[in-house]
């Protein structure tokens, strides 16, 4: 873990939505935040997106739009390159 100097942290405390920082001899920039900040707006990203993909998926099924539990499974099974029932 890289530690930071008491002034970068005194800095990064005054700044609760990250300092950007550009890295020594490069044009990459980088975010320093608190971390529990990153992680309340990962769970706040996570939930946001189940939400749209539930909704999404009761807007397929008042259209009827669905497959069978088979043919969900076959899918599955083929995007991740799983052997299909009858192969296991």
């Amino acid at each position: 873990m890289i530690k930071l100097t008491r002034e970068q942290t005194e800095e990064a405390a005054r700044h609760p939505d990250g300092v950007e920082c550009q890295g020594d001899g490069t044009e990459k920039v980088f975010i320093i935040m608190d971390a529990d900040v990153l992680r309340q707006m990962r769970n706040a990203l996570y939930e946001k997106d189940v939400h749209t993909s539930l909704a999404a998926g009761i807007a397929d099924m008042e259209a009827g739009r669905m497959v069978t539990a088979q043919e969900a499974d076959d899918r599955v099974r083929t995007e991740c390159g799983l052997p299909t029932r009858s192969d296991s």
